[in-house]
């Protein structure tokens, strides 16, 4: 759980500024693309994560990546 949270604070605070203008949709911030907030492939909000834009998703990709392999 603590890389979770870690996930989407580094997102958070990386992309803050897309979150205060075209990210305004996600609400409470990345956690909002996982189910129950808690960062992991497999509960990646597919439609949720399409929606980003390329370099957010790889992003996403990139840190799930490296905290789950």
């Amino acid at each position: 759980m603590k890389e979770s949270i870690n996930i989407i604070e580094i997102l958070d605070n990386k992309y803050k500024a897309y979150l205060e203008e075209d990210g305004k949709w996600l609400n409470e911030g990345f956690r909002n693309i996982f189910i129950e907030g808690e960062a992991s492939r497999e509960n990646l909000k597919t439609p949720v994560y399409l929606m980003l834009p390329e370099e957010i998703r790889e992003d996403v990709d990139q840190l799930l990546s490296d905290n789950f392999s």
